[in-house]
């Protein structure tokens, strides 16, 4: 199982802010249905630096999650900006844990 973390950028517009929000379309949701997909459904949590309010736009958050795949380091943005919508974008990923 591998850390990683990801620098996210988004246009915030269309979210009911970041977190989730029974019923509302949020920036974490749509990572997290992204991530349940390539993880052929599994749940997989992010945990983020912080949160942004509805509205708001972000060029740096900085997000993590954990993952059994064995995905290339710089494969993971292209994989999840494919499954993304076009207002989110995963610009960089790095492991920063590969020891539990």
């Amino acid at each position: 199982m591998k850390r990683y973390k990801c620098i996210v950028s988004y246009d915030g517009s269309q979210f009911s802010g970041y977190q989730v929000q029974p019923n509302k379309r949020t920036v974490q949701s749509e990572i997290e249905q992204a991530l349940a997909t390539i993880h052929k459904g599994e749940v997989i949590k992010i945990f983020a630096s912080g949160r942004t309010d509805a509205g708001v736009h972000a060029k740096g958050q900085v997000i993590h999650f954990d993952s059994p795949l064995s995905i290339p380091i710089e494969k993971w943005p292209i994989v999840l900006n494919g499954l993304l919508p076009d207002d989110i974008a995963i610009l960089k990923t790095e492991i920063v844990d590969d020891h539990f």
